[in-house]
């Protein structure tokens, strides 16, 4: 089997400035350095900052923010050593479950409830949004000049939570987290079809709008639609 040649890109925004990136062969994978100007409690920082392999067996260990620290030890609620997010409202994985946002405080956070292995950062917010849509129509016109409304959408995702679909980014509608989970254990990440009913909305465009905004994984596979077209 030959090898594919693929190249991808994306559009990362953090709170700072990326000044310097840098990709280096680590074993199976190509690790992503970058140096990141960020001003934390009024002064000026740069860091040499790591993306984390996306690769992870348990959930816990799932790592979904910006320049953020890993807490592994005994079961714990106060977090400290956060000297370099001072001041900055950091979202928070703890156990493999989404805790409410913190500000750092004097290089530390306290948590509802204690945890063993906790990813404190910036927030991420990721989206995803198709281009318009197009579909051959008898007529020839490819579906332009039709209003379209996208009814309902079926995603297919792979180890994912977390999921808000819409028309856009301000009618968006969360897929149904937990399930058959036991109570005080985290909703376990999907690799299954997912059906959204969307709110309605009727535009020229019939684009779809994805986002993630916990500090979870979001793998999306495929995507399929039911969509209405106006006269």
């Amino acid at each position: 089997m030959s090898r594919k040649q693929v190249g991808a890109w994306h559009w990362h925004d953090t709170d700072g400035v990326f000044e310097s990136c840098a990709v280096v062969a680590e074993g199976g994978e190509d690790a992503l350095y970058c140096v990141i100007r960020r001003t934390i409690n009024g002064s000026s920082m740069r860091y040499v900052e790591r993306m984390v392999s996306r690769q992870f067996s348990d959930q816990a260990d799932a790592f979904f923010v910006d320049c953020g620290a890993t807490y592994s030890g005994m079961p714990a609620d106060v977090i400290s050593a956060l000297d370099h997010l001072e001041g900055k409202t950091v979202s928070i994985l703890a156990d493999g479950a989404v805790h409410p946002q913190r500000v750092v405080t004097d290089g530390s956070i306290t948590l509802d409830t204690e945890a063993s292995t906790i990813h404190i950062g910036l927030p991420i917010e990721a989206d995803l949004q198709t281009l318009p849509l197009v579909v051959q129509l008898r007529d020839g016109s490819f579906g332009q000049g039709r209003f379209k409304n996208v009814n309902k959408v079926w995603l297919r995702v792979y180890r994912s939570l977390g999921v808000f679909v819409g028309p856009d980014d301000s009618e968006l509608v969360e897929a149904k987290q937990r399930t058959t989970e036991n109570y005080g254990v985290p909703p376990a990440l999907k690799s299954e079809e997912i059906q959204l009913v969307l709110t309605p909305s009727w535009a020229d465009s019939g684009q779809i709008f994805v986002r993630q905004s916990d500090p979870l994984p979001l793998t999306v596979v495929s995507m399929a639609a039911e969509v209405a077209l106006g006269g």
